[in-house]
Formats: structure tokens, sequence, C-alpha cells
């Protein structure tokens, strides 16, 4: 495997973090829409009572619907704190400390490269450069880990194509 494909192979686990990281703030957004949902139908509920054999979209059901994806955020969450606590001890594996720094920044905390930059002093330039060092850094270190993942990933792959067809 070369620099390259070393370097990617990082890229891609600590996207699974970024992926989390998304997935929970879009069901955080959902379940606020769901909240304000409930508000403003507040002034519809003391209407009349009408039997209509129409769908049934009750003030219970949206509650439940929120407890659910609350419980699913929740679950998400400690997967989400699990992921980073393992790739912080896989990232203090690189010898380089600002390497480490700038993976911590970049994929743990989340953190946009202009702030890294500025937090770390360095050119951008030298950020992009200590970045894909440290990337390829923490590939060799973790190599084991990343290729046995990489292999878990392309069995699994496998098994869903199969049991499809």
């Amino acid at each position: 495997m070369n620099d390259k494909d070393l370097s990617q192979q990082a890229k891609e686990y600590f996207a699974q973090i970024r992926k989390t990281d998304r997935l929970i703030n879009r069901l955080d957004s959902t379940i606020a829409t769901l909240r304000s949902s409930l508000t403003s139908t507040g002034s519809q509920l003391k209407q009349d009572k009408v039997q209509t054999s129409g769908p049934k979209n009750t003030l219970e059901e949206t509650i439940t619907k929120i407890i659910d994806l609350e419980a699913d955020i929740n679950r998400r969450i400690d997967e989400l704190v699990s992921m980073k606590q393992e790739a912080f001890t896989m990232i203090n594996r690189i010898p380089d400390l600002d390497q480490q720094n700038i993976l911590i920044g970049r994929y743990i905390q989340l953190k946009k490269w202009e702030d890294i930059s500025e937090e770390l002093n360095y050119s951008m330039q030298w950020v992009f450069e200590l970045h894909g060092k440290g990337l390829l850094a923490f590939a060799k270190a973790n190599s084991d880990f990343l290729n046995n993942r990489e292999n878990q990933s392309a069995t699994a792959s496998k098994q869903s194509k199969e049991s499809v067809e």
C-alpha cells in the first residue's frame, strides 16, 4: 500500500466521526421541528372533536416520535464519544505533537482549517503539510487496526450483497 492509500485509509476512518456528528445534529434538528409543530398546533387541539377516517397525527404520536428520536440520539452520542476516545488513543501513537494537535483539532474537535492554523500560529500551507504527514503517521502507527477494520467492512459489504440476492 502506498502513502496515498495509507492517508486515504486514515481519512476514511476519521470521516466516520464527522458523519456521526452530522447525523446527530440532523436528528436534533428534527426533534426541534417536531417540538415546534407541537406548539403551533396548540390552538387546533381546542377545536371541536370531529371523527374522520383520515390519518391521525395526534399529540401523543408526535411526543412518542420525539422520545424515540431522543433515545436514538443518546445512543449515537455514546457511540460518538467512544469513537472519539478510540481515535484520540490512536492519534497519541504519533510521536510528533504538532501532527497530533492538527489531527485532534480536525477530527475529534471538528474544527475548521482556519481555526487550527490560527491556534497553532502556522500558515495554512504548513498546517496542510503537517496534516498529510500526520495522516500517514497515523495510518502507519495503527495499520493493524485499520486493515482489520477495512477487512471487516469488505466482509460486511459482501454479506449485504449476498443477502439482497
